[in-house]
């Protein structure tokens, strides 16, 4: 870590004084980047969903078990795409005002952020096991999410962004708003999808 100047941006995790380019000298993406790149992760991530999603929704019906119901979300795919869009947009807007800013409560906000984004990717990837093939997602949570999100909480931990301890905070609490996504999903279900 550097000495800490006047100019050395400081609250109870962070300590930096880069300065925004594309690599910071031996340590790999600047603070600036990895944000960007947590931005433009989730949006080409969503839009594999957003293009999936209709198409994996009609071998939905065949493909769960009797006695488990469809999630309501996937009822109306207008709402889903407006979730899907509504799920860039407010994420990247406090990516960009963190970029802009620096300020700490938004840095963890923008890492919340990639901690959801590498439990996605886990979360795809045990669904596509359970069904046995291709679910929305897994192309890009397996590819990108998971080892970008690896990267990035390895390098902000490393490098003194954050404490370990708060790095695991916002994974268990990502873990946890996948829990109950998933549990609301199959709670609010109305309309079962024909099966077979």
């Amino acid at each position: 870590m550097k000495p800490i100047s006047g100019d050395d941006l400081t609250t109870g995790d962070l300590v930096t004084t880069e300065k925004p380019s594309l690599f910071t000298r031996g340590t790999g993406l600047s603070r600036t980047w990895v944000l960007a790149l947590i931005a433009v992760t989730l949006a080409i991530h969503l839009a594999e969903e957003f293009i999936a999603f209709p198409i994996y929704r009609l071998s939905l019906g065949r493909q769960l078990p009797a006695w488990l119901p469809s999630p309501a979300l996937q009822h109306n795919m207008t709402n889903l795409r407006i979730a899907l869009i509504a799920g860039t947009v407010l994420p990247s807007i406090v990516i960009v005002w963190s970029i802009i800013s620096r300020a700490h409560g938004l840095l963890i906000a923008s890492l919340f952020v990639e901690a959801v984004l590498l439990v996605n990717g886990f979360a795809h990837l045990l669904s596509a096991v359970l069904r046995a093939g291709y679910v929305p997602g897994l192309i890009t949570g397996v590819l990108i999410n998971i080892p970008f999100g690896i990267y990035v909480f390895r390098k902000v931990v490393s490098e003194g962004w954050i404490r370990r301890y708060r790095a695991w905070q916002l994974i268990i609490i990502a873990v946890l708003v996948h829990v109950a996504w998933l549990g609301s999903s199959f709670l609010t279900t109305k309309h079962p999808i024909p099966r077979g």
